[in-house]
């Protein structure tokens, strides 16, 4: 099965329909991330398999789920979410926020590469930066536990912009460690192929916005 075919596949199963041009994007990523993986050390992973059905068709899978307008990824590292929910929906204004300058080296050229012209490259921490529009959600996958998430978005919760966490099995106990003073919404449930448990995209909102 080629690249093409295995994420044809895997985007089926969680629902999601994409173009041809999605789709070269997508393997342009994979190209890219060979290329950068041989430097640096960019998912833990160079296999391609792991990278589709893990990586790729995972963060494809939260694109039904999310609300519409501007949206930045914490943490971004190798651009997952952030460069596969830009390159399903190119419209879409992308704020990339990575700190680590190699990382952010990457993400500039890929969204290059990808012909993602929405896409902005921020190489700030969540928790100094001001957006310079408006957001309808802050993106995080595989960052930190949903209490430090809140601790590190709390600037941005703090202005009425809700903490869009993506999560594995664990997330209910996650959940039961946050403080008083946010309340959570559950956006949906899907599963990966060949996997048996749930992830889950959580909104995270401040209860009292300044």
């Amino acid at each position: 099965m080629t690249p093409r075919q295995r994420l044809e596949e895997g985007l089926a199963t969680v629902g999601v329909a994409a173009t041809e041009t999605a789709l070269g994007r997508l393997e342009a990523w994979l190209a890219l991330h060979a290329q950068w993986s041989r430097k640096m050390n960019l998912t833990g992973t160079q296999d391609p398999v792991e990278l589709i059905e893990r990586h790729l068709v995972d963060c494809a899978a939260i694109v039904p789920l999310l609300p519409a307008g501007a949206l930045a990824d914490v943490g971004s590292g190798a651009g997952l979410p952030g460069l596969v929910v830009a390159s399903l929906e190119p419209e879409r204004p992308m704020y990339l926020l990575e700190p680590l300058e190699r990382r952010a080296a990457f993400l500039r050229q890929a969204a290059l590469k990808l012909g993602l012209e929405a896409v902005q490259v921020v190489t700030e921490r969540c928790e100094s930066w001001q957006p310079p529009t408006a957001l309808a959600g802050v993106l995080a996958r595989a960052v930190a536990p949903l209490a430090r998430l809140v601790e590190l978005c709390a600037p941005l919760l703090n202005r009425g912009v809700p903490l869009l966490a993506m999560k594995g099995p664990g997330w209910r106990e996650e959940v039961g460690a946050l403080v008083a003073g946010v309340r959570v919404v559950e956006l949906g449930r899907y599963r990966l192929p060949g996997r048996d448990h749930e992830h889950v995209v959580l909104s995270i909102e401040a209860e009292e916005v300044a």
